[in-house]
């Protein structure tokens, strides 16, 4: 009886410990997305400014990202429209196909940041402050009926991730591209080529990716790709891309130290004639998924306690009544 007792308190322990799982998802990882509208008085020109097109270039590291992003507006309307364009630091979104799992995107201030406006650099309007704790923001007049390119290049730290599924975790280096903020602009965005070269001699093995769209790989060059058309009409499902362990003790102001050299490094990879890469169709694990215990026997853990210690109990009390009715029952 004393290892029934045990039993059942054994189950009880294992639901305590089942209703205590996280949201699952990818926290606290390195990442960028578009601009966004920040103040009320540029509000005439939401949805008159079209990105036409966008080009993003990603080189992962070990512990960190370097990004380069070429973004190409057209103002649709009359007017010149001059407005205020922000990149947020910090956001958490929806995964848009899972909607049960999560992005927390940290950048840690987007280190090293700048912004070219036609290939010439442009002063940065304002920084997060205590008044403004979240947004990096620039002031750009777009011409009516013209291209405008944009252009904007930092470094991220990709190293203090966590990815969350079910009852098992992962702490490992994730980037994030938001590419669902693009649908704040008059849509659609015609075209997007979106690259990420693996550096350090990461392996595309010890990577797990979520794309929007079919991926390709040139083993050659260690560089991913994927392309999207006609999007942006509604939030899109954004690029995740897992990878390499979490680097102990790992300094990252060392890095941006030498950002200098890490554009120069960018430069040369965007720069590149991409239609002599070799990219041949590749499939990749979802970057959601976590090493560990597999959740279906989770699954059976948990709904064996919630109707198993019932049936349980009832089946004890049975037993006791049982028992009791035999003691109580007049001897012939």
């Amino acid at each position: 009886m004393k290892n029934f007792y045990k039993f059942l308190f054994l189950l009880f322990l294992i639901f305590l410990l089942s209703s205590n799982s996280a949201q699952p998802g990818v926290w606290n990882a390195g990442g960028s997305g578009s601009f966004t509208l920040l103040y009320p008085e540029d509000t005439v020109a939401y949805k008159k400014i079209q990105m036409k097109s966008e080009d993003i270039f990603i080189q992962l590291y070990k512990g960190f990202a370097t990004v380069k992003g070429n973004y190409y507006f057209k103002n649709t309307g009359k007017d010149t429209l001059k407005i205020k364009v922000g990149y947020p630091i910090n956001n958490v979104f929806e995964n848009i196909n899972y909607n049960e799992y999560v992005n927390q995107v940290s950048v840690d201030g987007l280190y090293k940041i700048k912004g070219l406006l036609n290939s010439k650099e442009i002063p940065i309007y304002e920084k997060p402050n205590n008044q403004n704790s979240n947004w990096y923001v620039w002031e750009i007049t777009f011409p009516p009926n013209k291209i405008t390119e944009f252009t904007v290049y930092f470094l991220v730290n990709t190293n203090n991730s966590k990815i969350l599924e079910g009852y098992n975790s992962e702490n490992k280096n994730a980037f994030i591209y938001l590419i669902e903020t693009g649908s704040i602009w008059k849509s659609p965005i015609e075209k997007g080529n979106f690259y990420t070269q693996l550096k350090d001699h990461i392996s595309i093995d010890n990577a797990k990716v979520s794309s929007p769209s079919t991926l390709f790989f040139d083993d050659d060059k260690s560089t991913l790709k994927f392309s999207l058309s006609d999007y942006g009409k509604k939030p899109d499902a954004n690029f995740i891309i897992t990878y390499e362990e979490k680097l102990e003790n790992f300094d990252f102001k060392k890095i941006t130290e030498k950002s200098d050299f890490y554009f120069k490094e960018m430069d040369n990879f965007s720069n590149s004639n991409f239609n002599s890469f070799s990219f041949s169709e590749i499939e990749i694990p979802s970057a959601y998924k976590v090493g560990g215990i597999d959740n279906s026997a989770i699954n059976f853990v948990f709904y064996l306690t919630i109707y198993g210690i019932p049936i349980l109990v009832g089946i004890l009390a049975l037993m006791i009544i049982l028992l009791l009715y035999k003691k109580l029952k007049p001897k012939k």
